[in-house]
């Protein structure tokens, strides 16, 4: 059997094992109805289900009856439910016999239900039989059962021949169905229960029956016992019972008490007496509490003493933006360091809430998935994965919970979104490759930490790779964190026009939401009025201005932001950048010229190319493409397409590596180095096109092809690799030899100068004896004190392409450091002595001579001295 009825399980309690063999109960669990209890009758007429259920299983029209016998006590209650899966008729119909004399029920002495009638007002209707005569005794609610009824029964007779009859249609409540009294006919040690089916062809196989039980009414004599209590919402809390209660002792609010939960309001009893509702009159905080109740009376007036239940309440709470944070990621799990080779996502709840993640949507991009139904609680780490990943990751991470839809990881990059079912963003982290702190570890088998939890708006400068093995941290506190405070002020990195009226700002940072809306924050010149200011729901670190006038054509504006605009830190905004904006134009040739070029990097360094824009118009790079035109297998062309403008007498520089090009190169403008594929250049000879497309117009901007020859003749061949190639004069034409030489290390500590004005600049000098050099101070007391600690050097050469030696001699005239020796320089730039001999010590006060040389390739030579004191102080 599947279960027993409490009502069987009392009686087990309270007769013995020795009285159960003359009650009947079977609920067909062990597949079987010919034994234990043992069916008699058109057996092969019915059969047990896969459901476990009695089911007629005839095979032509007819009546099918099977009956059980045992004993059936004067005083018994009847449970059962049965299903007739159509609506009964007068051809039809279904019989339960509750007492019958014999097993041959059709012409039996006693008690029987019947359900089928013509109309569709069917009820349950109940019978005496005398020898096969039936007299109507009581009918119930009508059309209970007249379209297919799924019917819990229950039938309860007194010792005098009280009979009530109580019916629930599906899963509701058993409701009264009549009340009548009939002793004719009383129970016994022989009497039988069972069924008639009465039915045409198409309903052979539409009865079933189950869970019956016919158990004698022993008097009730124990108190309702306390079952269990929990919280279905804040202010509400369902107690139940094991047997219906009295209506007046079980809503009498002063038998309940919950230490700790405030006051009860009320206490409703339910409909199927069982349960009790009770209101609270404020709302429980998370946390364990005891329900007490005493003096709690069932039906029979049997009072309970005091009884206790546990029961737990958590609070759950909608996520808000940066709530949950993505904390962890391993897009990239092979090879193994460690760790499974599976693909996995940690979060962080770093709110006070208890958030359950099925309020939550992940995605990269696509359609946004549900996370599993999981309590979060503050404090607290979780880890999602695949199922297959999360069945792998088990063994070595406990708790991690499986995500249908779990998005697949890029390695490269992607973009990660959680937010809730509104749509709000929790946290969104748009993941990069370059984000790794180590070229080893983008291989694979590491993951990218999140260093500090308390700046969420910080991209991936608040990300690197997990520093210790196995590879990540998963499900714990990660290897990188640190809770240094974001004191770092944001930065307007640039506007673009999405239209006449319509700016967007993008910032170095996210930005809070409240200040960004101050529109008395930006101010535009010439004067624009601003209509409203929003951070942009994808990108937090957007902000999207709508004008109250359009800007007008070929007009170049400024943009500034007052210290009003805050990040998501608090940092206010300190203006140090002149932006501009405007809108894009179409190029004319020589408009925007190719002002550098590294076409023959170091060993493992990247390529670029630099554009200056020597108009006086605004640009947007999203229309323009490079071109290498004499590329071996045809030409080779990359478009640029970025949504970024180029305002006059900027330098632009492109490159498939941005990192690589800050890192090697000092005092460069890092936000003017972007990343873009290149078209193929050869290390010796090759083709550089700009061009601008749109609309079926085209217009060839600059081009030109490169020799490895441009170089400065005083470099060798070897040393002309990794130096890039420098324009002399933007007014000069691009295919002019002449107007290309080698960049200098002086400016940036690398042979180059992206984003910055040449090296390699043509000066005129009006006195070149007296011009090639000058100091600042001619004396210096190198003791540390910050007042002319250093000799400041400031050199300007006739033209480009020089190389020079600079020594410094003591007053004897012999050499005592070496400052410069054949190196190339810019035309202009600055060197500094600090003191230091070339044997490492300080030199001693007196008189020193500072002596230049710079000579060309053309033969050029030129000679400076230039007399300065080194002092002590006194």
């Amino acid at each position: 059997m599947r279960f027993l009825t409490s009502s069987f399980v009392l009686l087990l309690l309270l007769l013995g094992t020795n009285r159960l063999a003359a009650q009947i109960t079977d609920n067909f669990s062990d597949g079987d109805f010919t034994q234990n209890p043992a069916w008699q009758g058109d057996v092969a007429n019915f059969k047990v289900n896969s459901n476990g259920e009695l089911e007629l299983a005839a095979t032509v029209a007819g009546t099918s009856t099977l009956t059980v016998g045992g004993n059936i006590a004067d005083s018994s209650i009847w449970n059962l439910n049965f299903k007739m899966d159509f609506s009964p008729s007068g051809s039809n119909l279904l019989r339960i016999y509750l007492l019958a004399d014999q097993a041959a029920l059709a012409t039996a002495n006693g008690y029987f239900l019947e359900m089928g009638e013509t109309g569709s007002l069917d009820a349950i209707r109940m019978y005496r039989q005398d020898a096969g005569t039936k007299t109507l005794l009581a009918t119930g609610q009508a059309g209970l059962v007249a379209t297919t009824p799924n019917i819990s029964l229950r039938v309860q007779r007194t010792v005098s021949g009280s009979w009530e009859v109580l019916a629930a249609a599906g899963t509701g409540a058993l409701q009264p169905q009549f009340t009548i009294a009939d002793a004719t006919y009383t129970g016994g040690a022989n009497r039988f229960f069972g069924f008639q089916c009465v039915y045409t062809i198409s309903n052979i196989t539409n009865y079933s029956f189950d869970n019956i039980s016919i158990l004698p009414d022993i008097p009730d004599t124990q108190p309702p016992a306390l079952v269990s209590a929990q919280a279905d919402n804040a202010t509400q809390i369902s107690v139940n019972f094991n047997e219906p209660l009295e209506e007046a002792s079980a809503t009498l609010i002063s038998n309940y008490s919950i230490p700790g939960a405030g006051v009860i309001t009320v206490a409703t009893l339910s409909a199927g007496k069982t349960s009790v509702t009770l209101d609270l009159a404020a709302p429980l905080p998370t946390g364990n509490y005891t329900l007490q109740t005493n003096q709690v009376a069932d039906v029979a007036g049997n009072k309970s003493t005091l009884q206790t239940a546990d029961f737990q309440y958590v609070y759950i709470q909608t996520a808000d933006e940066f709530d949950i944070l993505i904390t962890e990621i391993m897009a990239d799990p092979t090879p193994s360091i460690g760790l499974p080779e599976v693909e996995w996502l940690e979060f962080f709840n770093r709110s006070n809430k208890t958030i359950n993640l099925a309020s939550l949507r992940l995605d990269d991009g696509g359609v946004p998935q549900a996370l599993p139904t999981f309590l979060l609680q503050p404090n607290t780490y979780v880890l999602l994965s695949s199922s297959s990943g999360a069945a792998a990751l088990v063994a070595a991470v406990p708790g991690v919970i499986a995500m249908t839809g779990f998005p697949s990881l890029n390695n490269d990059a992607d973009k990660l979104t959680l937010r809730n079912t509104a749509g709000t963003v929790i946290d969104r982290v748009a993941y990069n490759i370059a984000w790794h702190t180590s070229a080893t570890k983008k291989d694979g088998g590491w993951s990218l930490e999140r260093i500090n939890l308390a700046t969420p708006c910080l991209g991936g400068e608040n990300w690197q790779s997990c520093p210790d093995k196995p590879g990540g941290t998963p499900g714990a506190v990660n290897a990188s964190l640190k809770n240094t405070p974001d004191t770092q002020t944001p930065r307007l990195l640039g506007p673009y026009p999405e239209s006449a009226t319509l700016l967007r700002l993008t910032f170095s940072e996210g930005l809070d939401k409240t200040t960004v809306q101050n529109v008395s924050g930006y101010e535009i010149n010439p004067f624009i009025p601003i209509s409203t200011a929003v951070v942009d729901i994808e990108d937090r670190t957007a902000v999207l201005l709508t004008l109250g006038e359009a800007m007008q054509p070929h007009q170049i504006y400024t943009i500034a932001v007052s210290s009003a605009v805050k990040d998501c830190s608090g940092n206010s905004f300190i203006s140090i950048d002149t932006v501009y904006v405007g809108l894009p134009e179409k190029p004319e040739p020589q408009d925007i010229v190719v002002n550098e070029i590294m076409f023959n990097p170091a060993t493992r360094g990247a390529r670029y190319i630099e554009f200056y824009n020597r108009s006086q118009k605004m640009f947007t790079w999203e229309d323009f493409f490079i071109e290498n035109p004499i590329y071996l297998n045809g030409p080779s062309i990359e478009p640029i397409g970025l949504r970024r403008l180029l305002p006059p007498r900027r330098y632009d520089v492109f490159t498939t590596s941005p990192d690589d090009i800050n890192h090697r190169f000092q005092h460069i403008k890092n936000e003017n180095v972007l990343e873009n594929p290149l078209p193929s250049l050869a290390d010796d000879t090759s083709g550089v096109t700009l061009y601008w497309s749109k609309a079926g117009l085209k217009v060839i901007v600059d081009s030109l092809i490169y020799f490895r020859e441009w170089h400065n003749a005083l470099l060798s061949d070897a040393d002309r690799n990794g130096v890039a190639l420098e324009r002399i004069s933007t007014e000069e034409p691009s295919t002019q030899s002449t107007n290309w030489t080698s960049a200098s290390p002086i400016k940036t500590g690398a042979p180059g100068t992206p984003t910055l004005p040449n090296s390699q600049t043509a000066k005129q000098l009006t006195n070149p004896a007296d011009d090639l050099i000058q100091l600042v101070s001619e004396r210096l007391s190198p003791d540390d004190d910050g007042f002319e600690d250093f000799l400041d050097i400031r050199y300007t050469l006739p033209r480009e392409g020089y190389a020079a030696t600079m020594r410094i001699f003591d007053a004897d005239g012999l050499p005592i450091k070496r400052l410069v020796r054949q190196e190339l320089l810019g035309t202009d730039g600055a060197l500094r002595w600090d003191g230091d001999l070339d044997d490492g010590t300080r030199a001693r006060p007196g008189i020193y001579v500072l002596w230049l040389e710079i000579f060309n390739p053309a033969g050029d030579v030129q000679r400076v001295k230039k007399a300065f004191a080194v002092v002590s102080r006194f």
